[in-house]
């Protein structure tokens, strides 16, 4: 294996699967350009990293490629390693969150995650007869660079027995290329922006999946590779309610359920979940038959 700063850039470009300008368009939305020259000599070792700009780029560049901190940079000189990167909000790498995604999204491309920043994100799903029937998703987001076009969405069921949701309605956006992984429940949706977002513009849209008859389900939560300053969650069930329901957050899916709390349901068997000033991470509710 080459040990050297641009065999291992190559490497692991080559398993992300991702072409220069991507990875350029990546580094951008995270406010460090580097031109595709400069991307490529590295990776062919014609030249090493040395400015400032360029060493952050390389801290930038193993977050997007999923690479451990270090990976690259120990590669480096003692001269040419950048000093600690400034505090910035954090994210939540995907594949914490979503263990089986790589495979899936990969073919749609994923923009970067720092593209859009989440102002606010409302579920309302729908459970009847024990079995989830329906999720519309509203999501208010605005782009922090310019020319953001398209957002992709993430579903995923423990119930692999059961087909895939599909998509039954979108509002102001388009609904562009869908996936479905039948082997671990992933569904990975393309939602396309009705115009091309400009950094400070502010973009609302929802979506709604409709489910086929499944086993039943015990919880819901939502995944967030963002920081977010409200989440709100609506539970309407159906003539069969359960007996308790609880809220958690989770840092990822590797991590303890956190402030677990008891929400009351409402004589209408519906019950709301709220969390403002969200980290990234996971945010969710179970509940018992």
């Amino acid at each position: 294996m080459d040990e050297s700063f641009a065999g291992a850039l190559d490497a692991a470009i080559s398993d992300a699967g991702l072409t220069l300008d991507r990875l350029r368009e990546h580094l951008a939305a995270r406010g460090v350009p580097v031109s595709r020259s400069a991307l490529a000599y590295w990776r062919h070792g014609r030249s090493r990293p040395g400015r400032e700009t360029s060493l952050r780029a390389v801290v930038e560049l193993e977050e997007v490629l999923d690479l451990a901190p270090g990976t690259l940079t120990a590669l480096l000189g003692p001269g040419e390693r950048p000093s600690p990167p400034l505090p910035r909000a954090p994210l939540r790498e995907r594949r914490r969150l979503w263990l089986s995604v790589r495979p899936v999204s990969l073919e749609l491309k994923p923009p970067p995650e720092d593209q859009l920043r989440l102002w606010s994100v409302h579920d309302q799903l729908v459970v009847d007869e024990r079995q989830e029937r329906r999720l519309r998703v509203r999501l208010v987001a605005e782009a922090a660079v310019d020319g953001v076009t398209r957002m992709l969405t993430y579903y995923q069921t423990e119930d692999l027995a059961r087909r895939a949701p599909r998509f039954a309605a979108v509002d102001c956006c388009r609904l562009g290329r869908t996936r479905a992984d039948t082997a671990t429940g992933l569904v990975v949706g393309e939602l396309v922006f009705d115009r091309e977002l400009a950094a400070g513009d502010v973009a609302a849209v929802a979506y709604e999946l409709v489910f086929p008859p499944g086993r039943a389900v015990h919880g819901y939560h939502r995944r967030l590779t963002r920081p977010t300053s409200l989440y709100t969650c609506e539970l309407r069930f159906g003539r069969d309610a359960p007996s308790c329901v609880r809220r958690f957050v989770q840092r990822d899916l590797a991590a303890p359920r956190r402030h677990v709390e008891r929400l009351r349901l409402g004589a209408d068997h519906a019950v709301t979940l709220a969390a403002r000033d969200l980290r990234a991470g996971i945010v969710g509710t179970s509940w018992t038959w």
